[in-house]
């Protein structure tokens, strides 16, 4: 039987984070996620805030999750560029109506972030 921490893919030497955090008023608090920072930038906008070079940015995936589930129902995220400087990534939050939406109290995000070691053959 395999470990289940053990990630196998086409990708070597992968690592994944996993990021969640809750709403608030016009607020955001990582649940969480060790090494990364989460803050609020902008109405539906946030960052994510590595606090050190995590390896070459591969990709992400997200979830989104609330007490009464249809308080999300059509909300998108979309991530911006990865930077390779900053370690950033930021992301915004849009409603049905294609309008920005800042999470609420008891609704959260769950982001996972893809990273190669640094060094490692892509």
């Amino acid at each position: 039987m395999q470990d289940a921490a053990t990630v196998k893919g086409t990708q070597g030497d992968t690592w994944k984070h996993l990021i969640r955090a809750v709403g608030g008023v016009t607020a955001i608090t990582k649940v969480y996620g060790p090494g990364v920072a989460v803050t609020r930038t902008g109405a539906g906008a946030y960052l994510l805030t590595w606090a050190e070079n995590p390896g070459t940015y591969l990709g992400q995936t997200y979830s989104l999750s609330a007490t009464t589930v249809a308080d999300l129902a059509g909300h998108t995220v979309t991530f911006g560029a990865y930077s390779t400087t900053a370690f950033t990534l930021a992301f915004t939050m849009t409603n049905a109506s294609d309008a920005a939406h800042d999470l609420a109290a008891l609704e959260w995000v769950t982001v996972e972030v893809s990273f190669a070691q640094t060094g490692a053959t892509l």
